[in-house]
Order: structure tokens, then sequence, then C-alpha cells
């Protein structure tokens, strides 16, 4: 029984330890290539971009959870040297700054299935199993829609 009681205290831990806010990096010291920029991908219209070059992971979402205020997201794309992840488990919290198409603040509630984001990971993440990464959110662009 005590040792029932020890792993459940642990794993709580771990949890709180894996999703704890933590401060973000005070406004203005993002990269100054933050600047819109387009995909290298001559066949298609290029997608402006928000978000600055380098990220955790660019792709589309491919599953969306909402629990008590935050959200939980799939996201896949494909490696790059831009991206460090192709896949990741994502944690959104109230304190993520979610960035629309337009350069404005965008709430939880319009991320959306066949969004393509991108997306710089708070604090460390946790390599996992059956996909890249698991982490919070500290920023998210909503570059576009699937049907854009």
């Amino acid at each position: 029984m005590p040792r029932i009681a020890f792993s459940y205290i642990l794993l709580s831990l771990l949890t709180v330890w894996l999703f704890s806010c933590q401060t973000a990096a005070p406004a203005g010291s993002a990269p100054a290539e933050s600047a819109a920029t387009t995909t290298e991908d001559s066949t298609e219209a290029p997608i402006p971009r928000l978000s600055p070059k380098r990220v955790d992971i660019r792709g589309y979402i491919t599953q969306r959870e909402y629990n008590q205020g935050q959200v939980v997201i799939f996201v896949e794309g494909t490696l790059d040297q831009d991206s460090q992840f192709s896949r990741a488990l994502v944690l959104v919290t109230p304190i993520t700054q979610v960035i629309g198409p337009d350069g404005k603040s965008r709430t939880l509630s319009e991320l959306a299935i066949g969004q393509y984001v991108s997306i710089l990971f708070r604090g460390r993440f946790r390599q996992g199993a059956g996909f890249s990464a698991q982490a919070t959110a500290r920023k998210l662009w909503i570059e576009a829609s699937e049907n854009e």
C-alpha cells in the first residue's frame, strides 16, 4: 500500500513538473527574423509566415482535445532544417501566445483540426514513444487552414 501511494505521489509530481507554468521570454526578445517569409516550395502558392524561420515544430493539427481551460493538440509535419520535430503532442495553456494569420492574438477555441501551425516550446520537452516530442507551447502561430 505505501508503495502505491509513493508511486501516485511521484507520478503527480512528475506531471506537475512537466506541465508547470514557467516564465515566458520578455516581450520584444523574439528573434529579428520574425518578419513574414514564404515557403521555399515554388510549385505551390507560398504561405505567408509571421513565425520565425526556426521553430520547434511546424505542421498540421491532426487531433485536438479541450480539457479544463487548456487544449492538447497533436501536430504532424515534416522534419527540415528549420524545425526540430516532425510530430508532437503539445499542451496549449491560457498563457500561450496564439497568433493568427493576420498577426492578431487568437483564443484557444480558435485552434482547429487542419490548421497549419508553427510552435515554439516552453522550457523542456520530453521525447516519447509514438511521437517525437511532448511539450508545452510558449508561442503558437496559425499559418493557414487546410481549406485555404
